[in-house]
């Protein structure tokens, strides 16, 4: 036994004597010539070490450095030390040095403060490493003297060293980085690192904190992680990430964002999540995201399976505010072809909803992005008044006989609305909507179509049902310049036009089925100069449908008792029935004129010609109509007195409130016209049987064709004395 134990103890105690003898006899600070001429040959820095070199015993066998500088070329910079520390330590075991395991302790750096600054010439203090280098290389290697023995091992067949390390820690670090080029200057201070046992394909623990500006922004941020690093450095897992940042410049003031990811493995599906809160441009936000993320090992595709975004923004400065944000999405991105593939399951901003897809070629010099999505319902309307925010109100009073009220009007500028960012897209994409309102009016089946191309806007297809017809738009916006251009052509097909009227415009006028086609083009999407500069050819054509507001055979009736001194008939039905309504519609200038208005039905006969002012909403028609047939239908009587009697009405006012006004002046004129025509044929009919009469006796039984030419004659003579 005491064999065995002298066997043990002789190598232990050899190993002792020569630490013994190493520390003894050799002093560590006879190494600093050789260490700063190396530091200044490798880097081509100055290297002071001001403190001493020393030994340490516990735990393990290792050295100090005290206070060490590196310092910066002699001229220019701010600071004289690029790097500065208060101390250094490295622990090291000896006797695993033995077995090939490199096994070194804690490291420790105290008060490390390091300088970086470009001038404004470009040259940085950095640059002197980058030449010595450069020198470096360039020097020729030394030939080897000798050749291997080829006893010698292959040092490639040699098996690798273990290394591990028991912790880093840095303590009170800063950093200070000063760009003269972009007058910027960035400092990190409070600087603290501790990484717990290090070995190769084991896992090891990291934490740190961090204090940093960068001119007006100012920012911290802690952290921890676990990670796993192979011994060929090709492989590495993350697990128990969590790390916190705060944020502020003048504009932003993030008080808590933090992101955690549970684990991290290459072909594995990890779980991550994000959560923003704090104020952006004098909006708030809170914002949570999660995902489960998966990257291969090529680091060449990135899936993202049920990414959820929640949150809430609101602002003065929002157009919708506050925002309400619900998301769920795949997203599969493929580095090498730079494609990106997104499938949304689901997208909610308040009370919009949608779902669809998308994809994203960003290897064209302009990105191509192809999309389809899909909505239940959307409000443009209640969406737009959600939106409206005065730009800047003027109050004046006025007064008036009654009362004295103060009124206030808001003055908006309006300017062209900045397309240039569509000259840089290449877009295609298609919106299908179950229920659209817009203008109030309410359409179903919503199927839209369009492409955006280096500046020009193309909806290539509209198509809805519309109050139990169906509507079809195509239409194109030109914005390569700075106020755009557009066309339009529209058809309306079999639209029930009296419920579309009352939701569009509150009118109820008229009533029946409408086919609507439209050619318009125009410049400017300022809404007061759109109408302006609008121009083409609306045609209508309205069948078996009313007018109402006015009952015309009334009127004509009331017309007829005014010439026979009678009493009008009470009007019980406000109404006017027609089986056809055309007209071609010239719009030019924010007015709408039209020569061949036109509605026909068993009773009336309706001409029209006018003008509607789209810019102020005004309507100054007139619109003749005559009695061809009998009045029943119409809740008159079979009379065939008032045939062909014509009724001149007047429409005018604002769209609104039309104004809608028999012209009874006009009627009474053409009525002693047509009164005076009658009295003329009757005299004219009187006169020419007196002078058959006259002419019978005179000529006798004389030749009857002689007879009938003098009879002739006579009339034409008669008809021009009563012309």
């Amino acid at each position: 036994m005491k064999k065995v134990l002298l066997f043990l103890s002789a190598p232990i105690a050899a190993v002792l004597i020569a630490i013994l003898a190493l520390v003894v006899f050799v002093n560590p600070n006879q190494f600093k010539p050789l260490i700063i001429e190396q530091a200044k040959a490798q880097t081509g820095f100055d290297l002071t070490i001001d403190g001493d070199i020393s030994w340490s015993f516990f735990p393990h066998l290792g050295f100090s450095i005290g206070k060490t500088q590196v310092l910066n070329p002699a001229t220019g910079f701010k600071q004289a030390q690029v790097v500065k520390f208060d101390e250094a330590a490295l622990d090291i075991s000896v006797l695993p040095l033995l077995e090939k395991r490199l096994n070194i302790g804690n490291v420790t750096l105290n008060g490390a403060d390091i300088f970086i600054q470009k001038l404004k010439n470009g040259r940085s203090n950095l640059d002197i490493v980058k030449q010595s280098a450069e020198d470096n290389a360039s020097q020729p290697k030394d030939e080897i003297a000798e050749k291997p023995s080829t006893e010698t091992a292959n040092p490639a067949s040699e098996s690798p060293w273990n290394v591990s390390l028991e912790g880093i820690t840095v303590n009170n670090a800063k950093l200070v980085m000063l760009d003269q080029t972009s007058n910027s200057n960035l400092t990190l201070s409070d600087v603290n690192f501790s990484l717990s046992q290090f070995s190769f394909d084991e896992w090891s623990k990291a934490e740190f904190n961090i204090t940093g500006k960068q001119n007006q922004q100012s920012f911290s941020a802690a952290g921890k992680t676990e990670f796993k690093l192979s011994q060929d450095l090709s492989d590495y897992q993350l697990r128990g990430t969590d790390i916190e940042a705060q944020f502020k410049d003048p504009s932003t003031d993030i008080k808590k964002a933090q992101f955690t990811l549970e684990s991290f493995q290459f072909n594995s599906v990890s779980k991550m999540a994000l959560s923003v809160n704090g104020t952006v441009s004098g909006m708030n936000i809170d914002i949570n995201q999660s995902a489960s993320i998966m990257l291969d090992k090529e680091m060449t595709q990135v899936k993202v399976q049920n990414m959820t975004v929640t949150g809430k923004v609101d602002g003065k400065t929002l157009p919708l505010n506050p925002i309400v944000i619900d998301m769920n999405s795949d997203v599969r991105f493929d580095l090498t072809k730079k494609y990106l593939d997104v499938t949304l399951k689901k997208l909610g901003v308040n009370e919009l909803a949608f779902d669809g897809s998308a994809q994203v070629s960003l290897a064209p010099a302009i990105p191509k992005i192809v999309f389809d999505l899909h909505s239940p319902e959307i409000n443009v309307d209640a969406l737009l008044k959600q939106m409206e925010q005065p730009t800047s109100s003027t109050k004046s009073e006025t007064t008036t006989k009654a009362s004295t009220s103060k009124t206030s009007k808001t003055v908006s500028t309006q300017t062209e609305p900045d397309l240039s960012a569509t000259r840089t897209l290449d877009v295609t994409g298609k919106v299908t909507i179950d229920k659209l309102t817009a203008s109030n009016a309410k359409m179903q089946n919503v199927q839209t179509q369009f492409k955006v191309n280096r500046g020009v806007i193309d909806l290539q297809k509209f198509a809805a049902n519309l109050y139990n017809g169906s509507v079809s738009a195509n239409a194109k916006i030109d914005a390569r310049k700075e106020v755009a251009t557009y066309t339009v052509h529209k058809e309306v097909k079999g639209v029930q036009v009296q419920p579309l009227l009352k939701d569009v415009a509150d009118m109820d006028f008229v009533s029946g089925t409408g086919n609507i086609s439209a050619d318009l083009k125009g410049k400017s999407l300022i809404v007061d100069k759109a109408k302006q500069n609008l121009a083409g050819v609306v045609k209508i054509n309205f069948a078996d449908g009313s007018f109402y507001g006015v009952n015309v055979a009334h009127e004509i009736r009331s017309v007829q008792a005014i010439f026979k001194g009678q009493k009008a008939e009470k009007d019980t039905v406000k109404k006017t029935d027609f089986s056809a309504v055309t007209a071609t519609m010239n719009l030019s200038k924010g007015v709408m004129t039209t020569n061949d208005l036109s509605a026909q039905s068993p009773l009336l006969r309706i001409l029209g010609k006018g003008q509607a002012n789209y810019v102020n909403e005004t309507v100054d028609f007139l619109v003749k109509t005559s009695l061809v047939g009998t009045l029943k239908g119409q809740g008159g009587k079979n009379t065939e007195e008032l045939k062909d009697i014509t009724l001149p009405i007047s429409i005018k006012g604002t769209w609104a409130e039309p104004k809608i006004r028999p012209d009874l002046n006009s009627a009474l004129d053409e009525q002693t016209k047509q009164k005076a025509k009658a009295e003329i044929e009757r005299a004219k009919e009187k006169a020419q049987k007196e002078v058959d009469r006259g002419l019978d006796k005179l000529l006798g039984d004389k030749d009857s064709e002689k007879k009938d030419d003098v009879k002739k004659a006579a009339g034409d003579l008669l008809n021009g004395l009563f012309k």
